[in-house]
């Protein structure tokens, strides 16, 4: 069914609130210990402009060994010291393989007197520039000081050749409270749902939570469903094109029918005969106006929270014709993850078991299909261990097997058929 589309979106200037709940802070100095740097506006790194092999002197900053190595120190002003849940560093960096030469990053720990190792150069291509997003969930006033300094150390393994830095941010996540506050599922509230994304929505059952189609479910049914004391989960694809969506013509509107024309095509090949392909998930660049516009499309429709699907490319290469990399699907789910979070929307993680461990304090919940079929929910203990809800589906064998295994587990699981159309049995009955 999906064959192939179209990574990392820039973060803004220093400082800016969005929606009351994360604040982007740009480079405030660069202290270099070993080496030297060219002469750009330290301003250059507060967004991510160049990918691929891309290369504008004006938009990055060229960072030079001496005979030995190159040590730089990136200092941040934060406005506060105390309040914040959570601290994401971005970057993007070109230069040689980290088997030629290794690029690390390191969050200074003002508490405990010492460095954190928070990101390299590992699984990035020999000069193509590598988006990488690198969060710290616990524990952030050790990382900002009394005067709400935060301290970036970047720095080689040798003197090899240079890094050019395109992008250096520091996203910090105030913790919700009052209006602001989404919605965060505990498995203690062991909530009932549906999952209905096909056919006439039934808006009759006596559950807590439904799972709708974005596109296809009215603001005005969802209003209807909340006024009935629901919570309204909306699902779009984040990782795929889905040729029936009226969006892409607006975003991309060099799309027409089953081909394309146009000098920056985001597809490969021939789209006769598929109306659904992965998408290339490194170009956030291309994909960041969509995929915000159907977050804001969540919000103007009075969504709870959004399930982002299809957030696994990286494991189908062989149908996505991509050469993507764990790192990358990283990168992507943390970015949607924070701008489901910037529009003060509840976010879930839609299967990516490989990545749940790594992924778990960035997302409010998860939703998984098929694990018990495949010996795969024990993952999803992270999520109710960190005191976070997970939700399911079976579609093969039998309720009265499965049904006690996740209500054991604290899970909120469904028996469904493929067509995801109104039929339902809940776990909760059994």
């Amino acid at each position: 069914m999906i064959k192939q589309l179209l990574g990392f979106v820039a973060a803004m200037a220093v400082p800016v609130l969005l929606h009351a709940e994360i604040v982007n802070l740009g480079v405030a100095n660069i202290d270099v210990r070993k080496g030297s740097i060219s002469n750009q506006n330290v301003n250059v790194l507060n967004s991510r402009t160049l990918t691929g092999n891309q290369d504008d002197w004006s938009t990055y900053i060229e960072l030079a060994p001496d005979s030995n190595r190159f040590v730089g120190l990136f200092d941040f002003k934060a406005p506060q010291r105390q309040g914040w849940s959570k601290l994401v560093v971005n970057a993007n960096t070109i230069g040689e393989a980290a088997s030629v030469q290794r690029w690390r990053f390191q969050l200074r720990d003002f508490t405990n007197k010492r460095w954190l190792d928070i990101g390299n150069n590992n699984g990035a291509s020999d000069w193509l520039w590598h988006g990488q997003a690198m969060p710290v969930g616990q524990s952030i006033s050790n990382y900002i000081n009394a005067n709400g300094r935060i301290r970036i150390r970047y720095f080689s393994n040798n003197a090899t050749d240079v890094s050019n830095l395109d992008q250096l941010t520091v996203a910090l996540t105030k913790p919700n409270t009052g209006n602001d506050q989404w919605w965060q599922p505990t498995p203690e509230e062991k909530l009932t749902w549906q999952w209905q994304i096909n056919g006439n929505l039934n808006t009759s059952l006596d559950v807590d939570m439904y799972d709708v189609d974005l596109f296809d479910t009215s603001a005005a049914t969802i209003q209807n469903l909340k006024n009935d004391g629901r919570i309204v989960v909306c699902y779009f694809s984040a990782g795929t094109y889905e040729g029936w969506r009226d969006d892409w013509a607006t975003h991309f509107p060099f799309i027409t029918g089953d081909d394309y024309s146009g000098s920056q095509p985001p597809f490969a090949g021939n789209m006769a005969d598929w109306d659904e392909r992965w998408l290339d998930i490194r170009r956030i660049d291309l994909l960041q106006d969509i995929m915000s516009a159907r977050m804001d499309l969540a919000v103007e429709k009075g969504c709870d929270a959004v399930e982002p699907d299809n957030m696994d490319a990286y494991i189908n290469g062989a149908e996505t014709g991509i050469n993507l990399t764990a790192q990358d699907q990283l990168d992507y789910n943390r970015w949607i993850a924070n701008l489901a979070h910037s529009k003060g929307l509840s976010v879930g993680l839609k299967n990516d078991v490989e990545q749940v461990a790594e992924l778990v304090g960035d997302f409010d919940w998860a939703l998984n299909e098929q694990c018990y079929q495949y010996n795969e929910c024990d993952v999803y203990d992270a999520f109710t261990d960190a005191g976070k809800a997970v939700f399911g589906v079976e579609y093969q064998g039998g309720p009265a097997k499965f049904c006690p295994y996740f209500n054991a587990k604290g899970f909120s699981w469904l028996k469904k058929s493929l067509a995801l159309n109104a039929w339902r049995q809940g776990c909760e009955d059994f």
